[in-house]
């Protein structure tokens, strides 16, 4: 079971870096007034997309979000991963740093991100090509945080029932 934990982690902290990119260049995109390299046609057209309303949230691009959150989740999967070599000392660190927070964070992250393709499609009527690859990397950062949290549930169960039968 803990190599299945560190597999998860590892695959958290990949898709993380590649959504670190992403994001990254998506916010360059933001910023861009030509024509983007990945405007297709009217309807898969990231420059309508980058160019709306719906790009920003309170003046800030929704591109800077998304590379702040995959930061904050490749981080947290990084010391998750290195737990034992850490060792944290604030206990409230310490019960940030966990599966159920990576889980409940990507899970927010991922109901935004269904938000912003509602937006897309029915709004805006045009889809960000980059911006569903995105989707796609916060929903596989879900799946796996969400394993991660049953697993590393299961493991606490396991551990009560063996220490429960001394």
């Amino acid at each position: 079971m803990i190599a299945e934990k560190k597999r998860l982690l590892k695959i958290i902290f990949f898709l993380s870096l590649f959504g670190i990119v992403l994001s990254s260049y998506l916010l360059n995109l933001h910023y861009i007034e030509a024509k983007k390299p990945c405007d297709i046609n009217e309807t898969l057209s990231c420059s309508k997309v980058s160019s709306s309303k719906y790009s920003e949230l309170l003046g800030i691009p929704v591109a800077l979000f998304g590379l702040l959150g995959y930061v904050f989740l490749g981080l947290l999967s990084l010391e998750s991963f290195y737990q034992k070599k850490l060792k944290l000392k604030i206990v409230w660190l310490k019960g940030l740093f966990s599966s159920r927070t990576i889980f409940l964070f990507s899970l927010l992250a991922l109901l935004f991100s269904f938000y912003l393709t509602y937006a897309e499609f029915f709004l805006i009527k045009a889809l960000c090509i980059l911006c569903l690859v995105s989707q796609i990397t916060i929903m596989g950062i879900s799946l796996s945080g969400y394993k991660l949290n049953r697993l590393e549930n299961s493991l606490e169960e396991n551990k009560e029932e063996y220490h429960g039968a001394d």
